[in-house]
């Protein structure tokens, strides 16, 4: 049976009451209304799947009640009835939105025919407007779905491209720190490594933790929650770390309150630590689509971290190596046993005069250790030899400091200090080697590693020679200030002697 609301527009009464009683028999409910204006009011009250709208009304003509009653409600169903139908007015019925027209007079089953029809016609329209409206809502979810996923990626890209432009572990964590902190928009965020000796979990990086936590903050695998975590090598999305049933009375970082994300760092499978992430600024719950990012992030992570621990291990290695073939050069050639540690002390005394920074300091100090490393490669004879050298063997003591360099080129965190070891016997004129660089091109700290070098090796006794007196040998370099040796160092040098007196006796 239907249950389909009719509204009958004529100004007819005997055809408003007989299409009500027929159609009523049908299982529809129905009004009518004697007027065309009478008539649009009615419909605007709402509740009508079809309309019978009779085109020769006495207050307005039917098309015009056709355009209102279409201009409210476009998807109603108009059925046009005319007891004197003309193509024209037939036409502009259809163009107008009419669904169909009938003829006056009609029988009943016609009539229920072409009712049936146009009610089932709009119940398909507005199922289908109601499809592509649900269609264009999922398309809208899936498209904003796919740019979340797409900045998601681009973050990750970021992160995970500034993440390998380091292999120093401490650059690594402070770069998955700050930007997990800053995405996630978290009040804390910390990186806790797993010792594989000692299974205790510790804080490598972290923001928003005070400086005491950092460092007296030690886990063991099991412990809640970061331990819990390396045990299971599971990651957690905690809504309310004080009322989860898992953590709330025993959670072993006090520091930890209210939303959290915790995720484990895996390297083939193996936990090596976990990223922490706690108390969203906007006080709102971490949600999946967070954890699921932080896990992308964590993947990342753990390979740049895994890298940067493997290289460090490389870098060590490599240096106990080098330190060895100093110690090497030292055995073999007893006179310059203390030479670096000595030229140590004048250079880090004269970058200080000249108000150089830490790091260029430290640079400097690490470059008068190693300066003379090539010298491994010079034959013993040469080295200690007691008469004038020849071209030939002076060509070979002079590739010294290019060995040196060359030893030191795989430390890439020695930066800076490879540059000073490879010119540290360049002249401030341009006569030096190798590279016959001069002035300003010379890195400073080669300068200053060039003054105090040669003070050095002035008053200390060699094999060809008997060491100058210390004023024999300020005289030689201030003789050499401005052809050997830069003038600016040359001044802070002899101001750091004449200050520290005692410094060239010790």
């Amino acid at each position: 049976m239907a249950n389909e609301n009719v509204l009958v527009i004529d100004d007819e009464l005997v055809l408003c009451e007989l299409l009500n009683d027929l159609l009523k028999d049908r299982g529809y409910s129905v009004k009518y209304a004697l007027s065309g204006r009478n008539g649009i009011n009615t419909f605007k009250g709402g509740g009508f799947d079809l309309v019978m709208l009779d085109l020769k009304m006495p207050d307005m003509d039917g098309i015009n009640v056709l355009e209102e009653i279409k201009g409210f409600d476009p998807d109603s169903a108009v059925i046009i009835m005319t007891g004197y139908p003309s193509f024209e007015t037939v036409r502009a019925a259809l163009r107008g939105g009419a669904y169909d027209y009938v003829t006056k007079p009609f029988n009943i089953e016609e009539i229920s025919f072409v009712i049936k029809r146009a009610v089932d016609f709009r119940n398909l329209s507005l199922t289908n407007k109601s499809l592509m409206k649900e269609l264009e809502e999922q398309n809208n979810k899936l498209e904003e779905m796919v740019k979340e996923r797409t900045r998601e990626l681009i973050l990750l890209y970021r992160i995970g491209k500034d993440m390998s432009s380091s292999l120093k572990l401490d650059e690594v964590l402070e770069i998955v720190v700050d930007n997990m902190s800053k995405i996630m928009d978290s009040e804390i965020c910390s990186i806790l490594l797993l010792d594989k000796n000692t299974e205790e979990l510790s804080i490598g990086y972290a923001q928003g933790l005070e400086e005491n936590i950092v460092r007296q903050t030690r886990m063991r695998k099991g412990d809640p929650i970061s331990g819990w975590v390396v045990e299971h090598g599971e990651p957690l999305l905690v809504d309310d770390i004080e009322t989860d049933p898992r953590f709330m009375k025993k959670n072993q970082e006090k520091y930890y309150t209210k939303s959290l994300i915790s995720v484990p760092l895996l390297v083939k499978d193996e936990v090596i630590g976990v990223i922490n992430i706690n108390n969203k600024r906007t006080k709102t719950p971490f949600t999946k689509d967070d954890l699921r990012f932080a896990k992308g992030v964590a993947t990342e992570a753990a390979i740049a971290i895994e890298n940067a621990r493997l290289f460090t291990s490389l870098e060590d290695s490599y240096m106990r190596t080098v330190l060895a073939l100093t110690s090497a050069i030292d055995a073999k050639d007893h006179y310059t046993k203390s030479h670096s540690e000595h030229v140590s002390k004048y250079a880090v005394g004269t970058a200080m005069e000249l108000g150089l920074s830490d790091k260029q300091i430290e640079d400097i100090k690490e470059a008068c250790r190693l300066h003379d490393l090539g010298k491994i490669g010079v034959p013993d004879d040469i080295l200690t030899k007691t008469d004038k050298l020849t071209a030939n063997e002076w060509d070979q003591i002079k590739l010294h400091s290019l060995k040196s360099a060359e030893i030191l080129r795989p430390l890439i965190f020695l930066g800076d200090v490879i540059d000073i070891v490879e010119q540290h016997h360049e002249r401030y004129d341009g006569a030096g080697y190798p590279h016959g660089l001069r002035g300003e091109q010379i890195h400073m700290g080669a300068r200053i590693l060039a003054v105090c070098d040669s003070f050095d090796a002035m008053t200390t006794d060699r094999p060809y020679r008997k060491a100058l007196s210390q004023d024999e040998a300020v005289a030689e370099i201030k003789k050499c200030s401005g052809s050997q040796f830069d003038p600016k160092v040359v001044e802070a040098f002899l101001r750091l002697l004449e200050k520290n007196p005692e410094i060239a006796k010790n």
